[in-house]
């Protein structure tokens, strides 16, 4: 057994103690309450078919607003006990008009978004004084998605709604691409052309120009972690809403009410599971430090979105338990749950070396390929078994432990949910 002292330390002096773990604080909590109103507000989108064009302008507004909470989020994270509390007022109240927006957003209230949206967008760049680089969050400082939803301000539609997504492009692509080394390469290029716009005061001639100092700063991986299992509880939390609402309205509460709410609520406990103590950042089989900050916050983005539509179709199956769900609620049904475990595939596979990930796509594939064959030959099914079948998916995934990374596929064995979960 290892000495409980540091070999670094001299005799008869204690180590010095590990730094307190840092959890949610009491303002950055109160900021995530916009998200209960954004996420029911959105989930609205979906009620009525949903047809096509209801999912991409869903997911072009929930991204949206998903960017426009992530960039504060960062800023409480990295900020700290230096957070201005003003500064996550303003977005909570921006976010809140972006909320009250959604419901209308095709007629008489896409001004107040897009002009919501710009300003905070503009706000959470501005946070940071100049010289700081955030390297695991690019949109700090490329700011270029938001151009588009300004230009659309003074276009009509339906040339407004392309803009919309083309912005949305441009933020996911800045994400994908933009690695440390570029992001303090063009900061740094950009500091020494302001620098030659506007020299700094003396002598015309100087022996030696002295380089823009950039700092670097970085997110707190286990606090970031936190927050971000947060707001999945919090959509979570919609789902259930959903379902007590639409259970609310019936007055006669049958067997078959019985059979889908029971499911519906045991769907959303194995997700919640699945996601929160069998992964990270609220994330199913990812671990820590397998894949970038900025990269997992993009995962996290498009999972988040998929069960914000899956408490919708949730709360349609309650409204519709003496009949089969209509054909767009029982696709949203299934095509949520088949983005949930594509994105947990996703999250899984660079745990492993190349013998591995065959293994894992052996595990991880079925779930999303029954979700995806469930979709069009279960429009017949009533709601519960549909649920049901989606809560057995889940549980085999939480069942089966694929093991720590490397182990041989043949040594994995299926375990019990009672085993000692993961740490969040």
């Amino acid at each position: 057994m290892e000495s409980t002292e540091s070999a670094a330390s001299p005799p008869g002096e204690a180590a010095p103690a590990a730094p307190a773990e840092r959890h949610a604080g009491w303002n950055e909590l109160f900021f995530d309450l916009v998200v209960v109103a954004g996420a029911g507000q959105l989930a609205h989108l979906l009620h009525d078919g949903p047809h096509l064009a209801d999912l991409a302008l869903y997911g072009v507004l929930y991204l949206a607003f998903w960017t426009t909470w992530a960039g504060f989020a960062v800023y409480g994270d990295i900020a700290a006990s230096a957070a201005r509390v003003r500064t996550l007022l303003i977005a909570m109240f921006g976010m809140a008009v972006m909320a009250a927006s959604v419901h209308t957003v095709l007629t008489s209230h896409a001004v107040a978004f897009v002009a919501a949206y710009v300003a905070l967008r503009w706000q959470a760049g501005r946070v940071w004084r100049r010289g700081s680089i955030v390297v695991d969050w690019p949109l700090a400082q490329f700011g270029s998605g938001a151009v588009p939803w300004l230009v659309s301000l003074f276009v009509e539609t339906p040339l407004r709604y392309w803009l919309w997504a083309l912005g949305i492009v441009l933020d996911i692509v800045t994400l994908l691409v933009s690695t440390r080394d570029r992001t303090l390469r063009r900061a740094g290029e950009r500091a020494a052309r302001r620098r030659g716009r506007h020299p700094p005061p003396g002598p015309a001639h100087s022996p030696v120009a002295e380089p823009p100092r950039i700092g670097e700063s970085r997110i707190d991986a286990a606090h970031m972690g936190e927050r971000l299992g947060l707001y999945v509880i919090i959509v979570l939390g919609e789902g259930v809403i959903q379902i007590i609402d639409a259970a609310s309205t019936r007055d006669d509460w049958d067997r078959p009410l019985a059979a889908t709410g029971l499911g519906a609520f045991g769907l959303l406990a194995a997700i919640c599971t699945l996601s929160l103590l069998y992964g990270t950042n609220g994330i199913p089989h990812l671990r820590r430090d397998t894949l970038a900050p900025r990269l997992a916050m993009l995962l996290h983005a498009v999972l988040t979105g998929f069960l914000v539509a899956l408490a919708t179709a949730l709360g349609s199956a309650i409204t519709h338990v003496d009949d089969v769900l209509p054909r767009g609620q029982h696709w949203l049904l299934c095509g949520a749950m088949a983005g949930y475990f594509a994105a947990g595939l996703v999250a899984a596979l660079p745990l492993a070396n190349r013998s591995d990930r065959v293994w894992l796509l052996g595990w991880g594939l079925p779930c999303v390929a029954v979700s995806v064959a469930l979709a069009p030959l279960g429009t017949r099914l009533p709601a519960w078994a549909t649920i049901w079948i989606l809560v057995g998916l889940v549980c085999w995934q939480i069942a089966y432990d694929p093991g720590p990374p490397g182990t041989p596929p043949s040594g994995r064995r299926v375990r019990g949910i009672g085993r000692r979960a993961r740490a969040v």
